[in-house]
């Protein structure tokens, strides 16, 4: 969700929470956002189920929601909605509550918008739903993960519950966020889709030295980066000549090291990754 669309919201806070002291739920959140009434009034069942309320609610999620989590509701920097299932809560209730405030230390804002368009928000993310939960990949998970620690050496930048490379997205629960048609995309095709956090960096100094890597912070007069070989790099702006920032992944394509089988194995393998 939109980290803005949160900023807004801190706007209303300071009155809000004069409001609160009797109005809170049982885990607090509800002191973020009494201004709703919905929330105010506990409200258990979705009131906007309707087609047209599908439309509406699809409209929101588009411009306030896909940024994270794809136009198709699929994943990207957010979890994947299409299953069905939602981690922290699949009620309704829960699903009003997470749009409507985020959802605390994991990079979600809430969107600032009426109970209704909430509501609808609701509605169109029960609606991508397959229906099933698990979506059913081929491939043998076993050989993939045989593949990931071999062939592809991926654990060289990746993370897998607390072991491996730290230049790539830490894939310890991808299964968990990520659609089997976006994990694939993202091994044949990373640039495709570039989590910002891992967008490749270039830095050109004055006396013509290059660096590469991903961007960890940047103010008016310096720069750090986290460089391909795990080396946090600070420069001052006036000791580069160029800092170039292209929408791609220092990740290449792999479409010529998993085709066929292998890759079917290796996506089966990272889509069983879960949360431990």
């Amino acid at each position: 969700m939109f980290p803005v669309e949160s900023t807004r919201r801190q706007g209303f806070l300071p009155a809000a929470l004069l409001l609160a002291s009797s109005l809170l739920w049982a885990d607090g959140l509800a002191a973020q956002n009494v201004l709703s009434k919905a929330l105010q009034d506990r409200v258990q069942e979705n009131p906007h189920t309707t087609e047209a309320d599908v439309e509406a609610g699809a409209k929101v999620f588009r411009r306030s929601c896909s940024l994270c989590h794809g136009a198709d509701g699929t994943g990207g920097d957010g979890p994947d909605l299409t299953r069905g299932v939602f981690r922290h809560g699949s009620s309704d209730a829960a699903l009003f509550r997470n749009v409507l405030t985020g959802i605390p230390n994991s990079g979600m804002g809430g969107i600032y918008q009426p109970d209704k368009s909430i509501w609808q928000v609701v509605s169109y993310v029960r609606s991508l739903s397959r229906g099933g939960g698990e979506e059913e990949v081929p491939g043998d998970p076993r050989r993939g993960r045989l593949l990931y620690m071999s062939r592809g050496s991926c654990s060289d930048c990746h993370r897998l519950n607390g072991s491996g490379g730290r230049i790539g997205p830490d894939l310890s629960d991808l299964g968990w966020r990520r659609a089997p048609a976006h994990i694939r995309a993202s091994i044949t095709d990373p640039a495709e889709s570039v989590a910002a956090d891992y967008r490749t960096v270039e830095v050109r100094t004055n006396d013509g030295g290059v660096v590469r890597g991903v961007l960890r912070n940047e103010d008016r007069y310096s720069i750090q980066l986290f460089d391909e070989f795990e080396n946090l790099r600070s420069f001052r702006k006036t000791d580069l000549a160029v800092i170039d920032k292209p929408e791609e992944s220092l990740m290449p394509p792999l479409s010529s090291f998993f085709r066929g089988r292998d890759l079917d194995d290796l996506v089966a393998y990272l889509y069983s990754l879960r949360p431990e």
